[in-house]
């Protein structure tokens, strides 16, 4: 496996080191590759043959809707449905009232654009009303383009067929030729324990175990296979033991790992064989008498993460916790409306620019600005690099493919080859992770922006150059919106999902050991605060007034150090249980220091331990102190 080695500004080759990684072969990938080509090829055929308007939009509705688990698939498929449905509906009903009347249309789409990035951050049916809104405010910004309410009319219904062809294309061919997700998701579990066992055996302190974390809490929010039959299977309860796992190794003294990673690593050997194997209740191998909580409490770890595959069953479902229609601070929260009224102001600028110029070719504008928009700066730049980069790629095989290849095409079958080659390379990039995925979508889209113009082959560059500078034009106006009007930086979400780990630590302080809950919130929230800490970097110093990367990195470091000594000493194997003096002054300091790191301010000092406390809880005490002289402080700009 490459090294997981994220990029930074000044390392080119740590960039590349990363974009190996990404794209580096992985179990499933090449399946929901050549499913997603397969899909295109058949859409853009079944569009060419029955002469189906918009077939670029068709294609790209697979990359859309398609995900990397058939269920996920089909309920995207299904929702993506519904929202198109009420959209065209909604759509149809506005153009009674303000068909030939603009005074009346431009509110309703700033109304419309407004609801649906509003109800996307506070609604529970959020991802269907923004979709509808997305639909209805591209029908109303096409009516001064289309000659009589009946070609409108005549628009609008041929949208829901062409969502509804690419969204049944993809579910058949998922339903049929998609491999079982519990395959999938246990060959990558061998793949992570592999590396994981290959990195202890070398003694190599540059093992990205963050990046292991990141990826079993992935596994884990994709629902865990469920058990079939006697055969072991990596279950919810096997994935939270090695994440706990991962956490105790991150604390652990690199001379710990050097002494002890090949007795440690030949134990994951034999765990990572046991997948898909039916297994004898046997009692695991006992803790190894070493002479730090640390290391036992790794051994003890290890044997739990062993007698997880050996019950052979997955863990019970936990009961549904109460749901609510709105999130808890949808009317107190101004952040909520903030968003999407700078959304709204973006929709509307690309909108009356190139209406003002006449230039409807520009049109991708609108569709930049609601797929690029997202909570925080860091977010919108980021997404922003990658279509940019994506459409710029994706624009110059377009143009190659319009001058080199489409002059010798002869029939469908050929376009549609070239449609499935190019989608393929696209689709590998799409199936990176969020930090890359979406240039592969922008890859797709402005391919098929340039080479899917008519039912013809494409012979102007015209098209390819408006629709590519449309896309430039709503990505310079998002982020000027975004960076000018309540700018927020990721920074923000780095300190809110720190103050989550710190009350995770409260909690688990306060509980009986076995709290594997608490254990993956806090492992679960230092993962978040690495996300948000990597697209701090994309704000470019947009948002002044917060630390810098180099503290966050740093910051969060040692916050993972401070996890693993708590995992540690929380349910220890043989060592001496602390004193509740003890307990009650750090779970007070873990307390003020969420509340402290979520609003920005300095933390307090860690707590003064009296004569008596033990070794571990003293190591707790010292890294505390450490986290605490690296907080996210907000610094005065």
């Amino acid at each position: 496996m490459p090294a997981l080695i994220e990029p930074t500004a000044s390392s080119s080759s740590g960039f590349f080191a990363w974009l190996s990684y990404e794209l580096a072969p992985k179990d499933g990938r090449g399946w929901s590759v050549a499913l997603i080509a397969g899909a295109c090829a058949i859409t853009v055929a079944i569009a060419m043959v029955f002469k189906i308007p918009e077939p670029t939009y068709m294609a790209y509705i697979v990359f859309l809707i398609s995900r990397d688990e058939k269920a996920a698939t089909v309920v995207s498929a299904i929702g993506g449905l519904a929202a198109a449905t009420l959209g065209i509906a909604v759509s149809l009903a506005l153009c009674l009232i303000d068909l030939s009347e603009p005074a009346v249309r431009l509110p309703a789409m700033a109304a419309v654009t407004f609801l649906g990035m509003y109800s996307v951050r506070v609604f529970a049916l959020g991802p269907i009303t923004y979709l509808a809104g997305f639909v209805i405010v591209l029908l109303q910004s096409v009516v001064d383009q289309v000659p009589s309410p009946e070609a409108l009319t005549r628009l609008s219904l041929w949208v829901w067929v062409v969502l509804f062809v690419p969204i049944v294309t993809t579910v058949v061919l998922n339903i049929l030729f998609a491999p079982a997700v519990g395959v999938l998701r246990n060959r990558e579990f061998k793949r992570i324990v592999s590396s994981l066992a290959a990195g202890l055996r070398r003694a190599d302190e540059a093992m990205p175990l963050d990046r292991y974390r990141e990826r079993v809490v992935e596994l884990l929010d994709k629902k865990a296979a469920e058990h079939s039959g006697t055969r072991a299977a990596v279950t919810a309860a096997v994935l939270r033991r090695l994440l706990n796992l991962l956490v105790l190794l991150e604390a652990a003294e690199p001379v710990s790992r050097r002494l002890h990673g090949t007795a440690w690593a030949g134990r994951l050997d034999q765990i990572q064989a046991q997948v898909g194997k039916t297994l004898a209740p046997v009692m695991p191998a006992p803790a190894s008498d070493h002479d730090t909580t640390m290391e036992a409490t790794i051994d003890s770890a290890l044997n739990e993460l062993d007698r997880a595959f050996r019950e052979s069953a997955p863990a019970p479902a936990k009961p549904a916790g109460e749901r609510h229609l709105l999130v808890k601070d949808a009317t107190t929260n101004p952040a909520h409306w903030q968003f999407a009224l700078k959304t709204t102001f973006a929709v509307m600028i690309v909108y009356a620019i190139y209406t003002m110029l006449d230039w409807p070719g520009l049109r991708t504008s609108i569709v930049t600005c609601f797929f690029v928009a997202l909570g925080s700066l860091g977010e919108t730049v980021h997404k922003l690099t990658l279509r940019i980069s994506g459409a710029l790629i994706g624009g110059l095989l377009a143009g190659l493919s319009i001058v080199f290849v489409l002059p010798h095409l002869t029939d469908i079958g050929q376009l549609c080859l070239l449609i499935a080659v190019v989608s393929a390379a696209a689709g590998w990039v799409a199936t990176s992770s969020e930090r890359l995925a979406y240039a592969g979508m922008q890859i797709a889209f402005a391919f098929f922006l340039g080479v899917l113009q008519d039912y013809a082959p494409a012979t102007d560059l015209t098209v390819l150059r408006d629709r590519v500078v449309g896309i430039l034009l709503g990505n310079i106006v998002i982020t000027l919106v975004f960076s000018t009007l309540w700018p927020q930086s990721a920074a923000a979400h780095v300190r809110s999902a720190i103050a989550e780990v710190l009350r995770a630590f409260q909690t688990l302080l306060e509980s009986p050991a076995g709290d594997t809950a608490n254990r993956e919130r806090a492992a679960r929230n230092l993962v978040i605060a690495e996300r948000f800490r990597t697209l701090r970097g994309f704000e470019l110093q947009m948002v002044p007034g917060h630390a810098s990367l180099d503290s966050i990195v740093n910051s969060l470091r040692s916050l993972a150090t401070l996890a693993g000594r708590i995992f540690a000493l929380h349910d220890p194997p043989g060592s001496p249980v602390y004193r509740v003096e003890d307990r009650e002054a750090l779970t007070r300091w873990a307390a003020e220091a969420a509340k402290h790191a979520e609003a920005g301010t300095h933390w307090p000092a860690p707590p003064t331990l009296n004569s008596g406390a033990s070794k571990s809880v003293e190591e707790i005490v010292n890294a505390a102190r450490a986290a605490t002289g690296l907080t996210l402080n907000r610094q005065p700009p």
